[in-house]
């Protein structure tokens, strides 16, 4: 379903620097120069020295060329570091994808990780967050016992039962003096802890709230309100099919670096060394993946909405749209259109600092393309005209009839959603808008100090995935005595 969403204009964003500078150029300077030109030698590197652990583990005797003793060696090596330990199979949890592992354990302690082969998805792909497992699982920092805080201000450490015990203690005082909408989640799912907001989640609704605060809901949920009016669902989500598209577009995005779908380097590399695939870039930097790009469109930062709006509009002027899969399978289209007719796209095209002719290149291969692949992610996400940089980049997908096919970006399915669907819910102590079920932590100061009688009196997390805000007084300490408690899972 296509909508409507008010009038197609963006903030304007702020000009600084100097107005007639070639971005396309993308001149960064002796500096920037110098990486940008490591970059691009190690982009075709069949290793690159950076981070070889983020493509899949070379074959040791392809790498001896032919050499037995070396291959021998290196055989004997890996047979020595395997017999202090245990070769496991598991799955990564750092990120959505999931990709299948090995994990060399040793005495109850992670020592290494490497790709696992034998995945069907994966292949023996690993990453540069994978391979850090061991480092942060057992980094000098991280808690190990529970603490409980002194008056002073220290910390004391006790017992798994004890902290336990003490918490659930706090929690039934407060649900049974204020009930159970008093209570919020903050936290929940992270870096190695996605099993946290399961858990976290299960544990609020039994106490009787729903109020859960973390950084997704400053990240995604603009997206997921488009989602919601689009699709139906705010738990409706696309994904990609980069694997068997023939063009990639690719908006404020990184996925050489940041990966963000299977096997991100091979898949790149492919598209980069296939002559009948393409890839485009919009970014304000020369990033890895713009190094690589047929097509590098290097908009104004916080003008993603001028580019995009100037891009479909040149794509409806020009009739290069799937008119049989806007008819079939959308609504409302008529006002789409005549909303993207009134745009001027010169005007549009110099706020975001992109020449006309860049954008017409740019609509042209889409109109080429047999299969389209629009890859997003937080540099559109999380910046100005979020929200409607998410419906701008869903209506390129709908209106070059980029959905639902074999190479293009699709709903994917669930086993359990990451978040909600609370359409039209807003939460009572401060009148915010519920979406996707979450509340951003920026809000959470005045659902705690403001003067209502469902405030938060107390608020757990699972894991700190955003420092506490400034507006939070040191007397709220003291107020905890009275009428607020806090609690977390390491106790901090």
């Amino acid at each position: 379903m296509i909508e409507v969403f008010a009038e197609l204009v963006p903030d304007q964003p702020s000009r600084q620097g100097p107005p007639d500078r070639n971005r396309c150029d993308c001149d960064h300077g002796r500096v920037d120069r110098a990486v940008s030109r490591r970059w691009r030698w190690e982009v075709f590197r069949p290793y690159p020295r950076c981070r070889t652990q983020d493509r899949r583990r070379p074959n040791l005797e392809t790498l001896t060329n032919g050499n037995e003793g070396d291959a021998a060696r290196n055989h004997d090596a890996r047979e020595v570091t395997m017999t202090a330990g245990k070769w496991l199979k598991t799955a990564c949890n750092l990120c959505y994808i999931n990709c299948g592992i090995e994990v060399l354990v040793n005495d109850g302690r992670l020592e290494k990780v490497r790709g696992d082969r034998s995945s069907p998805k994966s292949q023996g792909y690993l990453c540069n967050k994978a391979s850090r497992i061991p480092y942060y699982a057992h980094h000098r920092d991280r808690l190990t016992s529970p603490l409980r805080r002194r008056a002073d201000g220290g910390f004391d450490e006790i017992g798994w039962d004890v902290a336990i015990a003490e918490i659930a203690a706090r929690l039934r005082d407060v649900v049974d003096q204020y009930g159970g909408k008093s209570i919020a989640l903050y936290g929940g799912g992270g870096q190695g802890n996605h099993a946290g907001g399961a858990y976290g989640s299960g544990l609020l609704r039994a106490l009787g709230s729903r109020s859960t605060f973390n950084a997704l809901s400053q990240e995604k949920t603009g997206d997921f309100w488009v989602n919601g009016h689009m699709f139906g669902s705010q738990t409706c989500h696309t994904a990609e099919d980069v694997h068997h598209c023939d063009l990639l577009l690719v908006i404020g995005a990184n996925p050489w670096i940041a990966h963000g779908f299977p096997n991100a380097r091979d898949h790149l590399n492919q598209i980069r060394k296939d002559p009948a695939r393409k890839l485009i870039v919009i970014d304000p930097r020369r990033t890895e993946t713009a190094e690589m790009a047929n097509l590098h469109l290097s908009v104004r930062p916080g003008a993603d909405a001028f580019l995009l709006g100037a891009l479909l509009a040149t794509l409806v002027r020009s009739d290069r749209i799937d008119r049989a899969f806007i008819d079939e399978h959308t609504i409302g289209f008529p006002e789409v259109r005549q909303a993207l007719l009134n745009i001027p796209v010169e005007a549009w095209a110099a706020a975001a600092d992109i020449p006309v002719a860049d954008i017409e290149r740019c609509a042209a291969m889409i109109a080429a393309a047999k299969a389209m692949v629009v890859r997003v992610e937080l540099g559109i996400q999380q910046g100005t005209n979020s929200t409607l940089n998410s419906y701008l980049e869903k209506l390129l997908i709908m209106l070059s009839g980029s959905f639902g096919r074999k190479g293009t970006n699709q709903l994917h399915s669930w086993l359990q959603p990451l978040w909600g669907n609370s359409p039209n819910q807003t939460f009572a102590p401060t009148g915010d808008v519920i979406i996707g079920g979450l509340l951003p932590p920026n809000i959470f100061p005045e659902a705690v100090l403001k003067d209502h009688p469902d405030r938060l009196r107390c608020a757990g997390s699972t894991v700190p995935t955003r420092p506490t805000p400034p507006q939070i007084p040191k007397p709220w300490s003291r107020r905890c005595a009275r009428s607020t408690c806090a609690w977390s899972s390491t106790l901090r």
